[in-house]
C-alpha cells in the first residue's frame, strides 16, 4: 500500500512542478505533502452532483487511490438540495497556495474554512512545533470530521475551531498569515487588525460577474495591497459573509419583463472570440470589467433555458426601460437602444484598455469607513465592510 500511495503522490508532485516551473514549490512544501497523505483526510467524496457518495475505508482504499490522488477537487459535504459547501481542493492548487504564503517555522496562521483538515495539517507541518494553525469551520459536522482527522493523524499544532470564520479569531491574533479556502465578495473588517503589519493574506475574491480569483495581499498600515493573482474556483463562504444578492437574477422576475419581452428591437450576432464554448467561460474578462466599472451591469438566468446556457449578462437600464443582454452568441435589446449603446461603449472601453481580466489588475482593499480618493484609471467597488480599489497593472503589459 505504501508504495502505491507514493506512486500517486509523486505523480501529483510532478504535475505541480511542471505547472509552476517559473515559481518552484519549496522543498518544505513537498516534504509536508509526502508526509501528510491526502487520502487519510477523505472518508467519503463525490465527483459529480447526481452520483452517490463514495465511502472510503481500509478495505477499499486501494481502489479509490487513483481518484483520491487525481489532480482535481472532491466534494466532501453538501447541503440544501445537494449544494456544494465543503470540498478538498485540487492538490496542485493547494501546494501552489502554500508556496505563495511563504510559511516559516514559528508562524501563527489563521485558516478560514477547515474542510477535511488536510490543508491545516500541511501548514502545521511547515510551521513546526513552534508555530500553530487555527482553522475555523462554520459547519458543525465538517468541523467534527476535521477535528477527528487532525487527532487521528497526530497533529499537535493545529486547532479546529467551530464558528463563523468571517469574525476571525481575536483570541489568538495577530497572525503572521491568513488564508481563505472559500470564496468571498467582501473582506471582513475584523481581519484588518488580526494580522501583523507586513503579514500575508491569501483570499479568494468572488466576482459579481462570475468567476473567482486568488489574490495574495500584504498588510500595509490600514489596508491590504496585492502582490500576486491567478484565476481559481472555490465554494462560497457561508454565514454572515455569504452574499447571495450577487447571484444571477431570473430574467422573468423583473417586474418589467412581461412588457419588455414583447419589445425586442434588435438581435445582433456577437461571438466573443469563440463560437462553440460556453459564453460564461468566454466572457469572464469583460464580465469582470463590467462588474467594477458599470453601475447598471447585471447577471441573469432564465427558467426557460437549459443548464448549458443558463446564465448570461447585460445592462439593465430601469430608468429608461431598456435592456441589453449578451446570450447565445448574440446581443439582444429590448425596449429601446439606451442599454445597447451603453453596453457598446463599455465594450469599446474594455478593448481600448487591452481586454483585461481580473488578474490584470492590482488590488487594494480598505475598510469601508476609511475615506479614499479614486482618480484616473482606478475603479472602486464598495461592499458591506470593505472597499476594493482596482487599478490596471501596467507592468504586465
Amino acid at each position: 500500500m505504501t508504495n502505491s500511495v507514493s506512486y500517486w503522490q509523486n505523480q501529483i508532485l510532478e504535475i505541480t512542478r511542471n505547472s509552476n516551473a517559473n515559481s518552484p514549490i519549496g522543498k518544505e512544501i513537498e516534504t509536508a505533502f509526502l508526509e501528510t497523505p491526502r487520502h487519510l483526510f477523505i472518508r467519503r467524496y463525490k465527483l459529480l452532483k447526481k452520483e452517490k457518495w463514495h465511502e472510503v475505508n481500509e478495505s477499499n482504499l486501494e481502489e479509490h487511490l487513483p481518484i483520491l490522488y487525481r489532480n482535481y477537487s472532491l466534494d466532501l459535504w453538501r447541503e440544501d438540495g445537494d449544494k456544494r459547501v465543503s470540498t478538498i481542493s485540487q492538490p496542485s492548487l493547494v501546494l501552489y497556495m502554500l508556496n505563495l504564503l511563504k510559511l516559516e517555522p514559528g508562524h501563527k496562521v489563521l485558516e478560514l474554512g477547515a474542510g477535511s483538515g488536510w490543508n491545516a495539517a500541511l501548514m502545521g507541518h511547515i510551521v513546526g512545533a513552534e508555530g500553530h494553525v487555527y482553522s475555523m469551520e462554520i459547519i458543525p459536522e465538517v468541523a467534527k470530521i476535521a477535528t477527528e482527522n487532525i487527532d487521528r493523524f497526530g497533529v499537535n499544532n493545529v486547532s479546529i475551531i467551530e464558528g463563523d470564520a468571517g469574525d476571525g479569531y481575536e483570541t489568538e491574533s495577530p497572525f503572521d498569515r491568513i488564508i481563505f479556502t472559500a470564496g468571498t465578495f467582501d473582506l471582513p473588517r475584523n481581519l484588518y487588525h488580526q494580522i501583523k503589519e507586513g503579514g500575508l493574506l491569501l483570499v479568494v475574491i468572488k466576482n459579481e460577474g462570475g468567476g473567482d480569483n486568488l489574490f495574495l495581499l500584504q498588510k500595509k498600515d490600514e489596508y491590504f495591497e496585492s502582490l500576486d493573482s491567478s484565476p481559481c474556483g472555490f465554494v462560497y463562504m457561508t454565514g454572515k459573509y455569504s452574499l447571495d444578492r450577487f447571484d444571477p437574477i431570473y430574467l422573468e422576475d423583473l417586474p418589467e419583463w412581461n412588457e419588455l419581452q414583447t419589445q425586442e428591437i434588435s438581435r445582433t450576432s456577437f461571438w466573443w472570440g469563440y463560437k462553440d464554448v460556453d459564453i460564461i467561460w468566454r466572457t469572464m474578462p469583460i464580465r469582470f470589467f463590467l462588474s467594477i466599472s458599470e453601475p447598471l451591469f447585471q447577471t441573469f438566468k432564465s427558467a426557460k433555458t437549459d443548464s448549458k446556457n443558463k446564465n448570461f449578462f447585460g445592462i439593465w437600464d430601469r430608468e429608461n426601460k431598456s435592456l441589453a443582454i449578451a446570450k447565445d452568441n448574440q446581443i439582444i435589446t429590448y425596449g429601446n437602444s439606451h442599454a445597447r449603446e451603453r453596453l457598446s461603449k463599455d465594450i469599446h472601453s474594455w478593448v481600448d484598455l487591452g481586454m483585461p481580466g481580473a488578474t490584470c489588475f492590482k488590488l487594494q482593499i480598505y475598510p469601508i469607513d476609511l475615506p479614499i480618493n479614486v482618480k484616473g484609471d482606478r475603479w472602486i467597488v464598495k461592499r458591506q465592510e470593505s472597499q476594493f480599489v482596482w487599478q490596471l497593472d501596467l507592468s504586465t503589459g
